[in-house]
């Protein structure tokens, strides 16, 4: 069965909110599971935690065995356009929609489904990083070189992991800490499995997170853009537990 999802593409690498990042989504999702989700997925993995594994999906990609999977992390959205497809670049989209249905159908061993279940709770957090729905021109900001506290690196690091880690909050404190102040209703509302409407809320972030000035980011990129990462990582946590909840029932 594991010739189903593999799909031999090249495409270059990219990382999506570091690890605290990817572990503040997974606590935020599995504190928001169906009792049933988290049953199933306890079934499976004998726990949980979707912290745990929320950084599997990176990890793997020094095996040479799993290349094929380096575009699965991202889509691209070309500007003045909604999404078309993986044509533009990046499987991200179709990789979700196909490994949500393989779940709901039974299509898998247990080690498969281990593996695509790994991948969702990946794929989902990466696609609420505004650079991994990329424009097309620049390769998610990776191409756009800038400083960071003086420090060299570029657009699409600032926003995967310096951000967040500037913050210097465990994950199990920043998802507490973002969580503050919601109410029953609010988390309801913003458990929504629609794929394309966090794409596309991404993509209609890019004027603010290209909003560089000169490149040299520290203090004031923050101030400007910290409430916007909060509110992604957030966001990516109830879509991610929506979308397990849709999948188990």
């Amino acid at each position: 069965m594991r010739q189903i999802i593999i799909i031999l593409v090249t495409a270059t690498m990219l990382l999506g909110w570091g690890k605290t990042g990817h572990r503040v989504i997974g606590i935020i999702a599995e504190e928001n599971l169906s009792p049933k989700a988290k049953a199933e997925i306890t079934k499976l993995f004998g726990h949980s935690d979707l912290a745990r594994i929320a950084n599997w999906a990176d990890e793997i990609k020094s095996d040479p065995a799993w290349k094929h999977a380096n575009d699965w992390h991202y889509c691209t959205v070309l500007e003045g356009q909604e999404y078309r497809g993986p044509d533009d670049g990046g499987r991200a989209v179709q990789k979700i929609t196909e490994f949500t249905d393989f779940l709901k159908k039974g299509m898998l061993d247990e080690k498969d489904q281990k593996d695509v279940l790994r991948f969702i709770v990946h794929i989902v957090g990466d696609l609420h990083q505004p650079l991994h729905v990329g424009n097309g021109t620049d390769k998610g900001g990776n191409e756009l070189k800038v400083t960071w506290f003086r420090d060299e690196t570029n657009l699409h690091s600032v926003w995967d992991s310096k951000m967040v880690d500037h913050m210097q909050y465990s994950y199990s404190e920043y998802a507490q800490q973002i969580q503050l102040g919601l109410t029953a209703e609010r988390k309801a509302e913003l458990l929504d499995p629609n794929i394309l409407s966090f794409v596309h809320a991404s993509r209609a972030v890019h004027a603010q997170v290209y909003d560089i000035g000169d490149g040299k980011l520290s203090w004031r990129y923050i101030y400007k853009n910290g409430e916007l990462m909060e509110d992604r990582l957030l966001k990516a946590g109830f879509h991610l537990a929506a979308i397990l909840n849709d999948i188990f029932g």
